[in-house]
């Protein structure tokens, strides 16, 4: 008796090593600071995370600052 799932847990996880967007080889990404997940990083199309919910790579949105710059509009 054979175990299939093994096998195809294995084509899965191969998977996450390969970027969605074009097949080229990731790398898995550190984790830094509060992070929590897999993050791989293809080197034409950035981030991907392992999304645990839709069991798929998903991208990283690019990081953006989550303060307002300052304006000219000093009505003082």
């Amino acid at each position: 008796m054979t175990d299939e799932s093994g096998s195809s847990d294995a084509g899965k996880w191969e998977q996450l090593n390969r970027c969605p967007e074009c097949g080229a080889d990731m790398e898995r990404a550190a984790q830094v600071g509060e992070q929590i997940g897999l993050y791989y990083r293809c080197p034409t199309h950035g981030r991907f995370r392992y999304s645990w919910d839709d069991d798929r790579l998903e991208p990283v949105p690019s990081i953006t600052p989550s303060i307002n710059p300052p304006t000219n509009d000093d009505t003082r």
